[in-house]
């Protein structure tokens, strides 16, 4: 017995409205979930950028305060100098002290002479009082710049110029090679040089600069301490 038409068709519009009934809720708490979850990311992003305003702000006047102060102060000393002009000075003075360094090695020594004395006095089997020395006019010569006008990279370049001028030399010498023998060529002669001066040169001129600051640092306060005595202290 098939069931009357009319109890098929309220079957049918029940289903149909609690499937709308359905999706409807499914529709409204998706709604709500996202509603929220975007509420929760402005306030997440308000935060964010509260926090980098913050930071961005304690940043700047830290920076505008102790930092810029340091860097423009003391480690701009240390580095370039406390006068430029005294800094650039001694940059030109390189110049001539390598290429004066390179005309007395080749006409007084010359570059096997000089590789030997070096050698030798290195590795003690053979040691040379000119080696020394040289190495002590290099040492001082960094003292004076540093204590003068202080500057780690100008007084760094001053003494790596000699030794700089010294080991190119190399150039037109005929040198051992693996496969036999070779003469250096231009380019090879100054990367060694260069090579040697960085090696070489960089520690004597570090050495020269600790020396240099610690001299001024105890000429200042000796001066500071001999200086006329305050009122309270001549009280």
């Amino acid at each position: 017995m098939r069931p009357p038409s009319s109890s098929l068709r309220s079957s049918f519009e029940t289903a149909v409205a609690l499937a709308v009934a359905a999706l409807s809720w499914v529709a409204a708490v998706a709604r709500t979930v996202t509603a929220r979850a975007w509420n929760a990311l402005l306030a997440l992003a308000a935060r964010f950028r509260s926090a980098a305003r913050t930071g961005f702000d304690r940043g700047r006047r830290l920076f505008a305060g102790p930092i810029r102060e340091l860097v423009t102060g003391p480690v701009r000393d240390a580095l370039f100098g406390r006068r430029l002009s005294l800094s650039l000075l001694v940059l030109l003075l390189t110049v001539p002290l390598a290429l004066g360094s390179a005309w007395w090695v080749g006409t007084n020594v010359g570059y096997g002479t000089l590789v030997e004395l070096v050698s030798g006095t290195w590795d003690g089997t053979n040691p040379a009082l000119g080696v020394f020395l040289a190495a002590a006019a290099l040492v001082t010569l960094g003292a004076v710049s540093a204590g003068v006008n202080s500057g780690l990279l100008p007084t760094s370049v001053l003494v790596t110029a000699p030794v700089f001028g010294a080991a190119l030399t190399r150039y037109g010498t005929t040198v051992e090679t693996y496969g036999g023998t070779g003469v250096v060529s231009l380019p090879e002669a100054v990367a060694y040089a260069a090579f040697l001066g960085v090696t070489i040169g960089v520690p004597l001129a570090l050495c020269g600069f600790l020396l240099g600051a610690g001299f001024r640092h105890v000429g200042l306060v000796l001066t500071d301490g001999a200086g006329p005595s305050r009122p309270a202290d001549q009280a």
